[in-house]
């Protein structure tokens, strides 16, 4: 579901049509929570139209907060858009424990698709990378998009599974008897067992010569195959410190300088992936570089919530410097100097900002962009003239949230149609959207189910919408609103799915039995599923429980449940 015509809409405003003048320069803009997502989609739109890379890197303070966002802006933008996260190692950059392999390949695909724009190649759709404060201003290695993934198809020939296997060691594999995790791989005659870093399920390939006769999926537990078959696997690697004859040989340097990390300078030079490794990137790459290296000459960079942000950062940086200072002084006991890992710290928002907008020391690059988008109104600022960023502020207001007072959110409906307001009502599920509309026509007023949000919004009409939108807000000028779910029904249905996981086993204690209706299902403890039948009042003389599985005892004179249970 799309809410494209709300952009559309919005731009024929003359404070939202200024802040998108401003999409070929760097600009802090100040605007309600709920307009980040239109207001991004609208300005890489204008970028788009002029013959920029469309390309966005959006950071925001948390990752929870970056999930929101990819949510949010997905309805705004085009239908083949690409929206990307750049996951944070669940790990200090410095700490002896590596990030898990799932989220290195879910962070070398963010920025093979960057490196993608870079050189010219890849579609010219839009592409939005979504990145943490703590994933954006960790350092990384200069070559994590240079060596290309090992690409299996069915029935393709020329395959030799020896030279395979030695790539896959290349790309941080480890080699085992029986795959059970994410990195691995087995190789048993004509056949390669492997788990690449993003998939659900390990691969099985089946040679046959030269060529991939048949992939399958299958299990951890079992071993054995799934039962759909799989047209294509992609390898690509396991861990950013890649061993390669430069690291083998540094590490094989550092060995007699530093005896306590001997153990696993040793393993790695001899080309053996070590738990941990990656703290010692620092010392055994040749450098390191900020994100911005992997971006287009023309990209967009835009910060959410820059005050959360820069605390964050600030909190990182003195949490990482704590634990350096703490973990590498006893593990260079002995050592004939100390270990420089600085490289590796993380950087400040500012440095950052100036290697994405400084292509050369004090040279800007008028390609690039740096926008700012922060809830609160920072009042008149000068411009930044180093950086060309000038202070743009949207006349727009948060939409009250009305604590799940559906009555409450009819009221201002009504309000706001009668002065001749058009609003859009966004829900995640279809059945919430149907319930709106339903609880608008009670009260009389006009709501209209749709596909898409038109460009041309009636006065008067609430238009309901399958859509995911976190918060809503209203533009006073165009008389334009959004209510998203979480303000309609004072809660997201649709916000994060793990959510409701963990509260599923709390719920199932809270619930009433006066409220239940003869033919409701119920989930009883012991017996399983159930139907209520009705609930009755019995005299019972003793504890015990009557016979037959339908009938439940309780205390004399009070109220007692019965179920039928299937």
């Amino acid at each position: 579901m799309s809410l494209q015509g709300l952009n559309t809409a919005l731009s024929r405003a003359s404070t939202i049509d200024r802040a998108l003048a401003e999409a070929q320069r760097s600009a802090d803009f100040s605007a309600p929570t709920g307009l980040d997502a239109p207001l991004l989609a609208g300005l890489l739109g204008r970028r788009t139209a002029a013959g920029r890379a469309p390309v966005l890197l959006a950071i925001t303070a948390t990752s929870r907060e970056g999930e929101a966002l990819r949510s949010s802006l997905a309805p705004y933008l085009p239908h083949d858009a690409e929206l990307v996260e750049f996951p944070a190692w669940e790990t200090l950059p410095h700490e002896r424990l590596s990030p898990s392999a799932e989220t290195v390949g879910r962070r070398l695909h963010a920025l093979r698709r960057l490196q993608e724009r870079a050189g010219g190649a890849g579609p010219g759709h839009p592409l939005v990378v979504v990145a943490s404060v703590r994933a954006a201003l960790q350092p990384l290695a200069d070559n994590l998009a240079e060596l290309e993934p090992i690409e299996l198809v069915a029935g393709a020939r020329g395959h030799d599974l020896a030279q395979i296997a030695l790539r896959l060691v290349d790309l941080a594999y480890a080699r085992v008897d029986m795959v059970s995790r994410r990195g691995e791989f087995a190789v048993r005659g004509g056949i390669l067992d492997v788990f690449p870093p993003t998939a659900d399920h390990p691969v099985r390939v089946e040679f046959f010569g030269d060529e991939v006769e048949e992939l399958r999926a299958f299990s951890v537990a079992d071993q054995r195959s799934l039962p759909d078959p799989v047209e294509r696997v992609t390898l690509a690697p396991s861990r950013e410190l890649l061993l390669t004859p430069a690291v083998r040989q540094r590490a094989r340097e550092m060995v007699h300088e530093f005896p306590s990390l001997s153990g696993m300078l040793e393993k790695i030079a001899e080309g053996i992936p070590v738990e941990g490794m990656e703290s010692l990137a620092p010392a055994l790459l040749e450098r390191l570089v900020p994100i911005a290296h992997y971006l287009p000459a023309e990209a967009s960079v835009a910060v959410i919530a820059p005050e959360r942000v820069a605390g964050r950062a600030a909190s990182l940086a003195e949490t990482n410097r704590e634990f350096l200072a703490a973990a590498w002084s006893a593990a260079t006991v002995g050592a004939g100097a100390p270990i420089d890992l600085d490289a590796g710290d993380f950087l400040s928002l500012r440095e950052l900002r100036d290697a994405t907008m400084f292509s050369a020391p004090g040279e800007p690059d008028p390609a690039r962009v740096w926008w700012t988008l922060s809830p609160f109104d920072a009042g008149e600022a000068a411009e930044d003239v180093e950086l060309d960023s000038s202070y743009v502020r949207v006349a727009a207001n948060a939409m009250p949230s009305f604590q799940g007072n559906v009555s409450g959110a009819v009221d201002h409906v009504a309000a706001r149609l009668g002065e001749g307001w058009s609003l859009v009502v966004a829900a995640a599920g279809q059945g919430l959207v149907e319930r709106a509309r339903d609880v608008l026509a009670d009260a009389g007023l006009a709501g209209r189910i749709v596909d898409e949000v038109p460009d041309s919004l009636e006065p008067g009409v609430a238009y309901l919408v399958q859509a995911d939108a976190a918060r809503g807000f209203e533009v006073p000028e165009a008389k334009l609103g959004l209510i998203a779910e979480a303000e309609f029904y004072g809660r997201s249905a649709g916000y994060d799915a793990r959510a409701g996981k963990k509260l599923a086993t709390r719920r199932r204690n809270v619930v009433d039995p006066l409220q239940l209706k003869p033919g409701d299902y119920v989930v009883h403890s012991t017996h399983g599923i159930g139907r209520f039948v009705e609930l009755v009042q019995r005299e019972v003389a003793t504890g015990t429980r009557p016979k037959g599985p339908s009938r439940t005892a309780g205390i004399a004179g009070q109220p007692t449940t019965v179920r039928e249970y299937l």
